[in-house]
């Protein structure tokens, strides 16, 4: 007789299948992404407490509200303030043990080198943390740099590398998309050309990477003022939080106080404060090299300031002038025109128009019609391509060809009206954007929304002004009207001209050298001096004669006489 063997289970064995269910209780209840790194995520640190801090909340309830409402989301948050730690590290470990099946992420750097870099700290981080070695073992035995987990030996989670411009096409994922900081390489300068490729190649093919309703994670350091962080912040598809270190929010002052204090930021702010604005206070890098800084242009803004139209006739003040500049467009830059109407010393722009992907022809008639509708006096274009030769431009617009020489006079110029205190510009983000974008060696990047294009325009239009006033062009009204005021003459006359004065273009000083021999016989200077408009002018010419009564105007030494 044979007698069946009862199946007989080891205290050991016994134990391992009660930890496994614990195991996998404890996973399905990770809870919130809060909860999650506050009491899981910190112990791989020697600091757990630091992840209490209040913006470390912040950006695990951004993430988690973006999963739950099916939206990407973009932070940008300052240096050694956590934002890898938890939005490029915790998150993917955090939603794969929620999802409870084989999941797989896609980390994307500027390049396979920093994606490396940060999934070699990711494993180094899950095998020391006293909670997840227990959940999570190791798949992968052939590299360092490879993440493959198994999740209490059931699903597994992979997490796949790669630069912006090396990820492998065809690619996707289901559990998400990491990417953290792709704008530049931090071991080498701004490349603004770069900017350009990765804001492209991200819009256009690794935003698709995800599978439909995955999230796409995104953190980084601002490098110009309309960089790729600045387009996904303006996206309808993603949340984005941005938190400087001081002054977060109206009622913080600073955001880490555990790790900085206001006494600590503020030193640091002292021995480098270009790094500073950029690193900590999340200034775009390139606005430290940017031609103006961006108060000096806010400055000179004028909410009050109305953007005329280029449909109805523009109302001329009587002795004013107006100038006008063109930055022309190539491919997918717009143009950009400003107008400036100077009245008493003030320059105040009254319009500008964002031309974008308007045929050539159709400018050349857009143009046309602000010389009618403004009565302009003098304005540039920019004709280095020659784009709008030949299309029948009104002879009110001069070409001017950009060179190296030409570009500096120009900005050279803009700054001294920037400073001058006379200078009001229409408020306009746009237009603000594109003159900060443009650095000290006026260069600047190439965005959807244009390549510096307001600041050329706007030089050129400060160009014209100063050409005029270095030309001495002044308008006198009508030049027989004065030669009346002179003699004595009241006949009415029929003609009316409009002439730039300039004693090495035109003999009209030849006219006055005569009537002033005329009208001061038998006077004796002083006197002769005392009659003018400008009593203290120490010029001998600062007399009667040379006085235009319609527009109260000293021709001699620009004094204008008030009324």
């Amino acid at each position: 007789m044979t007698t069946k063997k009862k199946d007989v289970t080891s205290y050991e064995d016994a134990f391992a299948l009660l930890s496994r269910g614990l195991k996998t209780t404890s996973t399905i209840k990770v809870g919130g992404m809060w909860d999650f790194v506050r009491d899981i995520w910190s112990l791989s640190f020697d600091q757990p407490r630091l992840f209490d801090a209040w913006h470390v909340g912040k950006m695990c309830d951004d993430v988690e509200r973006a999963v739950e409402e099916k939206l990407n989301y973009v932070s940008i948050i300052p240096r050694t303030h956590f934002k890898s730690t938890i939005i490029g590290h915790a998150f993917p470990i955090w939603r794969a043990l929620k999802m409870d099946r084989d999941v797989n992420f896609l980390y994307l750097s500027y390049s396979d080198t920093m994606a490396k870099y940060h999934v070699g700290e990711l494993i180094k981080e899950v095998d020391r943390n006293p909670i997840l070695n227990q959940w999570m073992t190791n798949k992968n035995t052939s590299s360092d740099y490879t993440f493959r987990y198994s999740i209490n030996d059931d699903y597994i989670v992979e997490i796949i590398r790669g630069g912006v411009f090396s990820f492998k096409r065809g690619l996707h994922v289901n559990g998400g998309m990491i990417a953290d900081d792709i704008l530049r390489d931090p071991d080498s300068g701004l490349n603004l050309t770069n900017l350009a490729k990765v804001e492209n190649q991200f819009l256009t093919e690794a935003i698709f990477i995800p599978n439909p309703g995955v999230p796409t994670v995104v953190v980084g350091t601002p490098q110009t003022p309309s960089d790729l962080l600045s387009v996904l912040e303006n996206d309808e598809r993603f949340f984005q939080r941005r938190l400087p270190a001081l002054d977060p929010e109206p009622d913080r002052r600073v955001l880490f106080p555990e790790r900085y204090t206001e006494a600590d930021l503020l030193q640091i702010q002292r021995a480098k404060p270009k790094a500073f604005d950029s690193e900590f206070l999340l200034k775009p890098a390139f606005s430290d090299e940017a031609y103006f800084d961006a108060q000096d242009i806010l400055s000179c803004e004028d909410g009050n300031l109305e953007n005329h139209t280029a449909e109805e006739p523009f109302y001329k003040k009587p002795g004013s002038r107006l100038y006008a500049g063109c930055d022309v467009g190539k491919k997918r830059n717009p143009t950009h025109i400003v107008i400036f109407q100077e009245y008493n010393g003030v320059i105040t722009q009254v319009h500008q128009s964002w031309l974008d992907n308007w045929e050539f022809t159709a400018q050349v008639k857009y143009l046309n019609s602000l010389v009618d509708n403004f009565d302009l006096d003098y304005a540039f274009y920019d004709n280095t391509r020659g784009e709008l030769e030949d299309r029948g431009l009104n002879n009110k617009w001069y070409p001017m060809h950009f060179s190296l020489k030409s570009k500096n006079e120009m900005a050279q110029i803009f700054e001294e009206y920037v400073h001058s205190g006379k200078l009001r510009l229409l408020r306009d983000e746009r237009q603000r954007s594109q003159v900060l974008a443009v650095n000290n060696e006026l260069k600047a990047p190439d965005t959807v929304e244009g390549h510096g294009d307001a600041f050329f325009s706007i030089a050129m239009a400060l160009r014209a002004v100063y050409d005029s006033r270095s030309m001495g062009f002044t308008n006198i009204g009508n030049v027989l009207d004065w030669m009346e005021d002179i003699d004595g003459s009241k006949q009415p006359t029929t003609h009316s001209l409009d002439v730039a004065v300039n004693d090495k273009e035109t003999d009209l000083f030849k006219v006055v050298e005569q009537k002033e021999n005329e009208y001061n016989k038998g006077i004796p200077k002083d006197d002769i001096r005392l009659k003018g408009p400008n009593p203290s002018c120490e010029e001998d010419m600062c007399v009667p004669q040379m006085w235009v009564q319609n527009n109260r105007l000293c021709l001699q030494c620009g004094s204008r006489k008030e009324e």
